[in-house]
């Protein structure tokens, strides 16, 4: 699914001084451009469009310069920036086709990537984050923590359950196996110090770590 409608460029390019016209896949016409930067409405404005990335945005004059295979005309419409879900979970292990259905009903709300902070249905988002990239799959851009890290019987399904830092690095190592996108910590039945210890393992590790802080922590202890 093409998802350029929601991306958004400033930088104005200048007017080309080729006789020979550039090559785009798409020109978007007329459109408003939403400036979240300044606070304004720039309006009929055309957008040039190659391989799903952004060329040039300017006036209709600097438009001439650009001829592409497709035209859309959005007149009284906008284009904005797109929007990022920067901490949800999939999640509910009976509830697995339900949040496939989720996936489109992202991109129809402008919702162009998620970041799934743990859940209990890893194997389904391994498998939906490669369709999308491999567009065999409608949905937002996912980058995902798969199941995080927790204590001995921990009280969310599907942690990864771990009491010393043998079972760590074995936790890490299966995480590592499954390509995640950074490491889930919380503390529910977690001890204080394999906690540090599996922050200074991720990180060692290249990961950044996400979590819940434990109260035998102050903020600035643990960053």
């Amino acid at each position: 699914m093409i998802k350029y409608f929601f991306f958004f460029l400033l930088s104005m390019s200048s007017l080309s001084s080729f006789s020979q016209k550039k090559g785009a896949d798409l020109i978007v016409g007329n459109v408003n451009i939403v400036d979240v930067v300044n606070g304004v409405i720039i309006p009929n404005q055309f957008i040039a469009i190659v391989r799903e990335k952004i060329i040039h945005v300017g006036n209709a004059a600097s438009i001439r310069n650009y001829k592409a295979t497709r035209k859309l005309d959005a007149s009284n419409k906008f284009i904005m920036p797109s929007l990022w879900d920067m901490h949800m979970h999939f999640g509910g292990d009976t509830l697995k086709d339900e949040n496939e259905m989720l996936l489109p009903l992202f991109l129809a709300m402008g919702v162009t990537a998620v970041r799934d902070c743990a859940g209990d249905i890893s194997p389904a988002i391994f498998n939906w984050k490669d369709q999308i990239k491999q567009r065999t799959l409608a949905g937002p851009d996912i980058f995902t923590s798969g199941p995080k890290l927790e204590g001995i019987n921990s009280i969310w399904p599907g942690d990864l359950e771990i009491d010393n830092e043998i079972q760590l690095k074995a936790a890490l190592d299966s995480l590592q196996k499954s390509k995640v996108d950074f490491i889930k910590i919380t503390d529910n039945t977690l001890k204080p110090s394999l906690y540090v210890e599996s922050i200074k393992q991720s990180r060692a590790r290249g990961w950044k770590v996400s979590g819940h802080a434990p109260v035998q922590f102050t903020l600035q202890e643990l960053s």
